[in-house]
């Protein structure tokens, strides 16, 4: 397989207008719009020129890549929505009579 594609927004959010304008359905349920992704790959794979077998061998491959791609998004959408900690304050506690209470001052 080619390690020389480039996935951007841009090009996954033309082809998905493409299929909600194809199927407005595809808009509200993104199942839809998946099985129309897998199912224009297993269009495509019918028309490979190689044997079942190697139809076979590349179809695995894909689901593979298919994988690998996925849990690299999904790990990059949790990286970017993790929250910020909030940034380090300096100042003192100071006690009071009651252990469960104090008052913190900023320096």
């Amino acid at each position: 397989m080619s390690n020389d594609i480039t996935l951007s927004d841009q090009l996954i959010d033309n082809l998905y207008g493409v299929i909600c304008q194809h199927d407005e359905s595809a808009k509200q349920n993104m199942m839809v719009a998946l099985q129309y992704f897998a199912a224009v790959s297993g269009y495509m794979l019918g028309d490979y020129p190689g044997s079942d077998e190697e139809r076979e061998e590349l179809i695995d491959q894909l689901a593979a890549f298919t994988k690998n791609v996925s849990g690299d998004r999904a790990n990059s959408q949790t990286q970017q929505t993790e929250p910020e900690a909030p940034p380090a304050r300096a100042g003192k506690s100071i006690a009071t009579n009651d252990p469960a209470v104090g008052i913190w001052k900023p320096e």
